[in-house]
């Protein structure tokens, strides 16, 4: 079962048991009868009809017609075994059994007036069987044991009270079912609010980190970023006014001047990444940028394909932009490779990335602290997706990670 309403087609567990223990209790009903009573002969087909009857409790239906002629198929098995019963005692200690088991079927397929009517179907059955079956039947297998016959008000108080007594068990099941399936139903609901509101606080966590590293990035531009600009134009202007015989402060100054270029050059490039977000331009142009930007820098060739749906959730565009970025990052720090190939795709309702180096590869199981690895896995363990390792050592190194596509892009998640 599921929590919008929808059905699944295996019961409950716990209903199951109860099944097959009333079910268990019918097929021992028959067996003492059998051997106490001359008139009554063993008659294999009311096992087969009791088996019959439970492997259909294994498997419910779907659809709504299904149901109900489901539904019928239980009452007629019911009638044919009321008709092979073999004796009244049987019969009357048979039919209850099954009528419950109908009743905990029929409140995990319907609602409301389906319930209503298959209760209904069931009291109808009994009445019939009580008032009519059993007046047939009374003359051979009551009256016989009694010195004087009753009179028939006695009989109908008689046969009143048993129908009465079924019919207050019957509603109490479909009341107790009824209870233990809305408890149910409220837990899933409560476990899919609960994954939603994890969904949801990573999301908000994703953003805070986003504001905070754009902040970041400011400070950093608007304070370390010009006064590195301002050294540099000093420096400029006091290589230009210093004396031309001057030459070893003239050698210092130039080391500071080249010094203070390529710090503001690095400071240019932490902000750049802080504040770089795939969300503003689509992955099909930001994934080559950086594949091609990383990969000149260190003298690696990159290969590059890029197969998406636009426009995806900025959550999986900044998730996969962050992967490809520490990927690279780790390929140049560590891999000492001469290729690197990032392929991006779609197929069926999962995106797939895998990034492969023909570096020096390394053994996975002995990296547990890298924060790089670490922090992949986490960002599509966030969205639900697989992340996965595959290196060796002088084997290259293969990541692969795995993200269900979200429902409103067509997709089911």
């Amino acid at each position: 079962m599921k929590a919008n309403g929808v059905r699944s087609h295996s019961p409950l567990r716990q209903l199951l048991y109860v099944e097959w223990i009333l079910l268990g209790m019918a097929v021992f009903i028959t067996l003492p009868f059998t051997a106490i009573e001359p008139d009554v002969e063993f008659d294999w087909r009311r096992l087969l009809i009791i088996a019959v009857f439970a492997l259909m409790g294994l498997r419910l239906p779907q659809r709504p017609w299904h149901k109900v002629v489901y539904t019928a198929a239980e009452l007629g098995l019911i009638l044919l075994l009321t008709a092979n019963a073999g004796g009244l005692p049987i019969m009357m200690r048979l039919q209850p059994q099954m009528a419950l088991v109908v009743v905990i079927r029929s409140c995990q397929l319907f609602q409301g007036w389906g319930r209503m009517m298959v209760l209904g179907a069931i009291l109808s059955l009994h009445w019939f069987t009580t008032f009519f079956y059993i007046d047939n039947a009374i003359s051979q297998e009551i009256l016989k044991h009694l010195s004087s016959p009753p009179d028939q008000w006695q009989v109908n108080v008689l046969k009143t009270n048993a129908f009465v007594f079924f019919a207050m068990v019957i509603v109490f099941v479909s009341l107790l079912v009824n209870a233990l399936l809305s408890a149910y139903r409220s837990q899933q609901e409560l476990i899919v609010a609960h994954e939603k509101l994890r969904r949801y606080a990573a999301k908000v966590e994703d953003q805070a980190t986003l504001q905070e590293r754009n902040r970041i990035a400011r400070e950093i531009h608007d304070s370390l970023g010009h006064s590195l600009t301002a050294q540099t134009i000093l420096l400029e202007n006091a290589l230009l006014f210093l004396p031309a015989q001057a030459a070893q402060a003239k050698g210092y100054l130039t080391s500071a001047r080249d010094s203070a270029y390529q710090t503001l050059r690095e400071v240019s490039r932490s902000v750049s990444a802080l504040r770089s977000t795939p969300s503003e331009a689509a992955l099909l142009n930001t994934i080559p940028a950086i594949v091609h930007d990383i990969c000149q820098t260190a003298q690696i060739t990159p290969e590059c394909s890029v197969e998406l749906p636009e426009p995806l959730p900025d959550d999986i565009n900044l998730a996969l932009f962050r992967i490809v970025q520490e990927a690279l990052t780790n390929t140049v720090k560590h891999s000492q490779a001469t290729h690197v190939a990032v392929k991006l795709a779609t197929k069926r309702d999962r995106l797939h990335l895998q990034v492969i180096d023909n570096g020096c590869g390394f053994d996975p199981s002995k990296n547990t602290t890298g924060f790089g690895l670490r922090g992949m896995r986490e960002r599509a363990t966030d969205l639900d997706g697989i992340f996965q390792i595959w290196s060796a050592l002088n084997q290259g190194c293969r990541i692969s990670v795995i993200l269900p596509l979200p429902t409103v892009l067509g997709h089911p998640a």
